[in-house]
């Protein structure tokens, strides 16, 4: 498949869309940092989710704890959480986050992409088969550190 959308033009549509987000739904100011290493961060835990259809790859959410349970209790209204309301909330952030993408994507893909439930695990997850191509590193306004991290599959020409 032909590329509907230029690597760079994808990094700057993430980047906005997760700040955006991030501030709106929880606010979290996430201020852009140089990456620390050519993994992931020290992620506590992973959300990602897998496009298809025009947009194949993964799109993975590294973050500490601090993150996730701060998301949660701003989502929430609430200080009262268990680990299941931290990793639901986390999974509809990156739902947001994936729906905000594709429709910015539509115009340049002329067809509707799709993406899977989102996956939460504990600790770093990265695709297998899949090369990482665009790798943004944040730091939260409360020292929350966040990686978001969009995965093509070896020999993909999409991005």
């Amino acid at each position: 498949m032909d590329r509907l959308i230029s690597r760079d033009q994808l990094c700057v549509m993430l980047d906005q869309v997760a700040r955006e987000i991030a501030r709106r739904e929880a606010g979290i100011c996430l201020s852009p940092v140089e990456p620390d290493g050519d993994g992931p961060v020290e992620a506590a835990c992973t959300v990602y989710i897998t496009f298809e259809h025009g947009m194949d790859g993964t799109l993975c959410l590294y973050a500490n704890g601090a993150m996730f349970v701060r998301l949660a209790r701003e989502v929430m209204q609430t200080d009262d959480l268990t680990p299941q309301d931290v990793a639901d909330v986390a999974k509809e952030y990156l739902n947001v986050l994936g729906g905000h993408v594709l429709i910015r994507l539509f115009p340049e893909a002329k067809r509707p992409a799709r993406f899977s439930v989102p996956v939460f695990c504990q600790g770093p997850y990265a695709p297998q088969s899949e090369r990482r191509c665009i790798v943004l590193d944040y730091a939260g306004d409360k020292a929350e550190q966040v990686q978001l991290a969009y995965y093509t599959p070896m020999g993909s020409r999409t991005i």
